[in-house]
């Protein structure tokens, strides 16, 4: 991050907080706002059961394949136990090309799942493979994202690459959360400890979006927990990553005005509006 946008973030943190010192800010939710965030949190933690709701598509996966169960799919989907099935050459190039927009530590797609498997497959079967794979997985979260809405996010991230959220704590108030993109990947962190450590701040939740198959009209996105962070946890990061999508991609004019007062007037931004603005759908 350079010098200037760190400014730029100290600046509406201080603009934003004033004199508050602690972690928490319950100064600015009233009981309406937070039996709203409460409530979202609450609906956020009744996650499907992914594998229950797909298990006879699963199942159907599994003995095309060959496989005696459809743990026996998951598990083949990671591993070579079904003969690879050819892959063109400019596929091959387009993959090479996604994953350079990736940090060279990052997993690669066909890391996590056999990539020339998903290739043979519809944008919603994909869906459901992906959605299915990382059902019950702890410390990760994934979404199958349509290409389109992919496309949009990426638009206005370009213009507005930070902002900030804020996410429930129960009866402290509200912690507010930093989010950075960087290409294809979200970072977010502790808005309290980025005023204290800055750029040597620890996320405590990074999403990545695989864009190897958009042109099956999808995008793949996981997101991985700091392992070493108790009071963060899944529950946390889909409310974060849904938040991320009503300011990106959903959300109305005044959900965009704040994102764009937050990166191009930062001594505007008001985090008592930004709560208000959660509220709402």
């Amino acid at each position: 991050m350079s010098g200037a946008i760190q400014r730029h973030i100290l600046g509406s943190v201080g603009a934003g907080l004033g004199s508050l010192g602690s972690k928490r800010a319950a100064s600015h939710v009233s009981p309406l706002t937070m039996s709203w965030l409460l409530g979202a949190a609450k609906q956020m933690s009744h996650v499907p059961n992914y594998e229950e709701k797909y298990r006879a598509k699963l199942q159907q996966r599994a003995r095309e394949q060959g496989c005696a169960s459809v743990a026996d799919l998951k598990k083949n989907l990671t591993s070579g136990s079904i003969p690879k099935a050819p892959v063109e050459s400019n596929t091959s190039g387009k993959q090479k090309k996604v994953s350079s927009n990736l940090p060279p530590t990052v997993k690669k797609l066909d890391d996590i799942l056999r990539l020339d498997l998903l290739t043979e497959r519809t944008g919603a079967e994909v869906g459901e493979l992906w959605t299915a794979y990382h059902a019950g997985k702890p410390g990760v979260v994934s979404a199958a994202i349509p290409a389109e809405t992919y496309r949009r996010l990426q638009e206005t991230a370009r213009k507005n690459p930070l902002f900030v959220l804020p996410l429930p704590r129960a009866d402290q108030g509200v912690e507010f959360f930093l989010l950075q993109f960087d290409y294809h990947q979200v970072h977010f962190t502790s808005l309290a400890e980025y005023k204290v450590h800055t750029v040597q701040s620890r996320p405590v939740l990074t999403l990545t979006h695989y864009t190897d198959l958009m042109d099956h009209d999808i995008v793949l996105m996981r997101g991985e927990l700091d392992p070493e962070n108790r009071t963060f946890d899944v529950e946390n990061a889909q409310l974060l990553a849904l938040l991320m999508q009503l300011f990106y991609v959903s959300g109305g004019p005044k959900k965009r005005a704040l994102l764009e007062t937050f990166n191009h007037r930062p001594t505007e931004f008001d985090y008592a509006q930004l709560i208000d603005a959660a509220q709402t759908l």
